[in-house]
């Protein structure tokens, strides 16, 4: 199972999301860095084994600038980037900027032509809040993904809180689909991370109990990370 630390970028720092109420966000302080740059951040997580890492544009979610230019300085390790795709343009602009292993991501809670669904080497993020798929059914999302994008379960409400993973709209998923599947939002400590290790859960996202020093970085890595595949 793969661990992915995230870095969720606004107005050219790191900061630290909670429950989706991007105007509250506050610059990142970490035990791991002592900076809110995201260039360090991400080098904080390369140093301790994170291979990929994921990656936010709050900006350009919410329609006020970009981060661009520091996404492509993020060169040094693979990453899957939110740019809150909404159309064929912004999946273009986004790779434009990306890596030959990086991925861009396209999320429900964004998204207006669902064909790009259908797109290669993209990452799907199925944004949940309050339990509920953000703007589609989740039956007509997974008609339209080839069988090898990776989906994330974001649950857009727990982000940040630590208030622990939703269980059953993991299994939900999961029973839906044969697709590789990753979790974020809500880890709140090693418990977590064994559940969706248990589940066949493919990768987890993690952030704030990465922050808090809750969760060693390079331990779940270790204890994880060489198990990609589902058991």
């Amino acid at each position: 199972m793969q661990i992915i630390p995230v870095i969720d970028l606004m107005n050219k720092i790191a900061v630290h999301g909670k429950s989706g109420n991007r105007d509250e966000y506050k610059p990142l302080k970490s035990v791991i860095c002592n900076s809110a740059n995201p260039i360090d951040v991400a080098m904080a997580y390369k140093e301790r084994g994170a291979e990929t890492i994921y990656i936010a544009d709050l900006n350009f979610i919410m329609g006020n600038g970009d981060n661009f230019e520091v996404i492509k300085e993020i060169d040094f390790v693979n990453k899957i980037v939110d740019i809150g795709v909404k159309m064929r343009e912004d999946l273009e602009n986004i790779k434009k900027i990306l890596n030959k292993n990086d991925k861009a991501i396209v999320a429900t809670e964004t998204l207006e032509d669902i064909e790009l669904l259908k797109e290669k080497d993209i990452v799907v993020s199925l944004d949940f809040k309050n339990g509920e798929l953000l703007n589609y059914s989740l039956d007509e999302i997974l008609s339209h993904v080839r069988e090898d994008t990776p989906l994330i379960i974001l649950d857009i409400s727990s982000v940040g809180t630590q208030r622990g993973i939703n269980v059953e709209l993991i299994k939900y998923v999961l029973d839906k689909t044969n697709n590789p599947v990753y979790v974020g939002g809500g880890i709140k400590g090693m418990e977590d991370l064994e559940i969706c290790y248990n589940l066949g859960v493919d990768g987890v996202l993690i952030a704030t109990a990465i922050h808090k020093g809750i969760l060693d970085l390079e331990e779940i890595i270790n204890r994880f990370g060489d198990k990609y595949a589902k058991k």
